[in-house]
């Protein structure tokens, strides 16, 4: 006998300054979530991002494979389609191939949109890397660049929480810098730190003295 499903969709802000913070909360979203029985499964929507066309970028839980902490992104306005018509989750692949379509259409804005993935990489507000970008694009292709920014936000954050103990967002990064070269340093004033490092120095009794 079939599972009863019993969906859930919920609206959340992620908005923190760090790859800690960001995987901190994510998991505390996570621990919320309520549990199944032997006759019923408990699914969810997250919705996490809203494009200026009022369209949303969601995750679903749990993922076909159910891994635990793992999440699948949709976008209502999708980059790519099933053959059915239905929303395709974009993957690394698709961010590529989105990036290489919009410097070709508009070679000057190169520089900034790349600045503009470093921005997101750094845990900078999404929202404002947007506007910082398309400034260097005509209006037509703003609602593209507002989909790539905010949907590879979640790709880095995806790999985070997947590949916390590993490389994390940078998979997704250094496979942008090797076909696109290196990311320009970010045009934030005030830089994020990513990796906090424990002061393990401070904790100790000091050396004596020989």
């Amino acid at each position: 006998m079939p599972k009863q499903i019993n969906p859930t969709e919920l609206t959340i802000s992620v908005q923190e300054d760090s790859r800690q913070a960001v995987r901190a909360v994510m998991l505390q979203h996570w621990t919320k979530e309520n549990p199944g029985s032997a006759h019923t499964r408990n699914t969810y929507r997250y919705n996490v991002e809203t494009l200026a066309n009022g369209t949303k970028i969601y995750l679903t839980r749990p993922t076909r494979l159910n891994k635990g902490c793992d999440f699948v992104i949709y976008a209502e306005y999708p980059i790519v389609r099933f053959k059915n018509g239905n929303a395709k989750p974009p993957k690394q692949s698709d961010i590529h191939a989105e990036l290489s379509r919009l410097i070709k259409l508009y070679p000057s804005g190169k520089s900034s949109l790349l600045r503009g993935v470093q921005e997101v990489w750094e845990c900078h507000d999404v929202n404002k890397a947007v506007q910082r970008v398309c400034a260097s694009f005509p209006a037509d292709a703003h609602l593209d660049i507002e989909r790539l920014l905010k949907i590879a936000k979640w790709l880095f954050i995806e790999q985070d929480v997947t590949y916390w103990t590993e490389s994390g967002r940078e998979m997704l990064r250094n496979s942008i810098q090797k076909d696109f070269g290196e990311l320009p340093c970010s045009s934030v004033t005030a830089p994020t730190v990513l990796f906090t490092k424990a002061k393990r120095e401070s904790s100790l009794p000091p050396r004596p003295l020989i």
